[in-house]
């Protein structure tokens, strides 16, 4: 048998065992760890692949096998939605790095570019692999076929020609005798769209996971070619980078001024409270910076290189952006943590938060590569930035964070907002717990919404994680005031 034939039929069968692992996991265990088990499948089999010499793993993708792991079990660690989200998001990256086309190039040496046409190259293959593994990788003239088989092979399509005639005569007897019919209805009643959803399941789960196999297990991985592109001079380029230089210079210059210059001055110019003030910017900001970063990846790419000087000045302004953007972002955290003082904090504002940490990473590693000439280096490096962050913030437990915060404005007299509570994960239980007494009977309201929110909950679970089965099943208590 053909070497391909033998690994697309590994393949195959492989995919078709984590399709059933996966209707069986859907239907008997607990969201979140039926997703963490069938993961964790996946990379036994993988591992089994490549023992068996079906799949060749580079060493630099066997390094992937540590974070892979923690982020699987990452998926039940915490309970909440947006970090299972993140989790899953950085899972697909790690994968990413198995497809063919950064194999080819290598991690230390793939730009933005192989990234974004390896991403598509995967999600291409996820979707269109399984038949091309079926129809065109496997020979099946080639595959032996033993005594047994053929003679399996003729009952199966036996089996297949008799169920038709034995359903015609068996409606027939069906009608001629009501008992008979009664207990063949009794034999074969099942439920028609419950078989239609594990089918479903199944053949979904192993056709992206045959496609995905089939990627990982491609052995044509030639470096691709540079391809030819048109480069821009000085004046194309540089003037876009001077104008928005020049416009962040002036918004820099008017935050030094008023929004680091206290409240007096903002409210005699606009007419806000300072909290009010630095609630219009702050998502504002952020995505000011989110856009600047690949606007400036953009002027580096189609930058004609030569000429020490034309580079330095372009540099130049490229840096002048880069620390104009740090300032903003710091006018932006500025401007968060005036808002958070007057409004909480909450999912939104803390993920966004978060989300400008990685934006300075990224800021900071784009200064050390792209603008010293090592533009290769950038994509690896934003890559491991995005993985560092995801690890703090599973350490640091996003909503017992946001539930802590919220707490300790009530307990300075500033209203809590016990709907929203409500809405954060069993992440935050044991701060709800701890901190809600303290409010003493203001809080004695906010505990008992709670609490019958709780108890719901956990009265039906519908997913499992570490946090959640950890988490205090008691009432949250109160203080209520003397005499109440």
């Amino acid at each position: 048998m053909p070497d391909r034939t033998r690994q697309a039929l590994a393949f195959l069968l492989a995919a078709l065992a984590l399709g059933v692992i996966a209707d069986v996991l859907a239907h008997e265990v607990p969201d979140r760890l039926n997703a963490a088990l069938w993961l964790g499948a996946g990379e036994v089999i993988l591992v089994a692949l490549a023992q068996a010499g079906l799949v060749r793993l580079a060493p630099s993708q066997a390094l992937l096998a540590a974070p892979l792991a923690l982020l699987t079990v990452a998926l039940i660690w915490r309970d909440s939605e947006a970090l299972y989200v993140l989790n899953l998001l950085g899972i697909a990256t790690i994968g990413l790095l198995a497809s063919p086309r950064l194999r080819a190039v290598g991690p230390r040496r793939a730009g933005l570019g192989d990234y974004a046409r390896g991403s598509v190259e995967m999600a291409v293959a996820a979707v269109a692999g399984a038949p091309t593994l079926a129809l065109a990788d496997v020979d099946w003239r080639a595959i032996p076929v033993s005594g047994r088989a053929r003679e399996a092979g003729g009952a199966a399509i036996g089996l297949a020609a008799a169920v038709p005639v034995a359903a015609i005569f068996g409606g027939l007897l069906m009608q001629a005798d009501p008992v008979f019919d009664r207990l063949v209805q009794r034999a074969f009643v099942f439920d028609v769209g419950t078989v239609a959803q594990h089918a479903g399941t199944i053949l979904l789960c192993a056709w992206l996971a045959a496609g995905v196999l089939r990627e990982i297990g491609r052995s044509d991985t030639a470096e691709p070619a540079a391809g030819h592109r048109r480069t821009l001079g000085l004046g194309q380029v540089g003037v876009v980078l001077a104008v928005v230089d020049l416009l962040f210079l002036a918004f820099v210059a008017v935050q030094f001024r008023y929004l680091f210059g206290g409240a007096a001055q903002v409210q005699a110019i606009t007419g806000l409270t300072w909290a009010e003030y630095a609630r219009r910017g702050f998502f504002e900001l952020v995505t000011v910076a989110a856009l600047a970063l690949p606007l400036l990846l953009l002027a580096d790419w189609s930058f004609d290189q030569r000429g020490r000087t034309r580079v330095r000045a372009f540099r130049g302004l490229a840096l002048l952006m880069l620390v104009l953007l740090d300032i903003m972002l710091a006018s932006a955290l500025y401007r968060m943590r005036l808002y958070t003082a007057q409004f909480g904090l909450t999912e939104q504002r803390f993920y966004t938060t978060a989300f400008m940490g990685w934006l300075v990473l990224v800021f900071g590693w784009l200064g050390a590569t792209v603008l010293r000439g090592r533009r290769e280096r950038f994509g690896t490096g934003a890559l491991v930035a995005g993985w560092l962050v995801l690890a703090a913030l599973d350490l640091a437990n996003p909503d017992a964070l946001i539930a802590g915060v919220n707490l300790e404005r009530a307990e300075r007299g500033r209203p809590f907002d016990a709907a929203y509570a409500e809405s954060l994960s069993a992440d935050a239980l044991p701060a709800l717990h701890r901190g809600v007494p303290r409010l003493g009977s203001a809080g004695c309201t906010a505990a008992a919404r709670l609490s019958e929110h709780w108890r719901r909950q956990f009265e039906k679970p519908r997913r499992w994680t570490i946090a959640l089965a950890r988490a205090p099943r008691a009432p949250i208590g109160c203080v209520a005031a003397p005499g109440g």
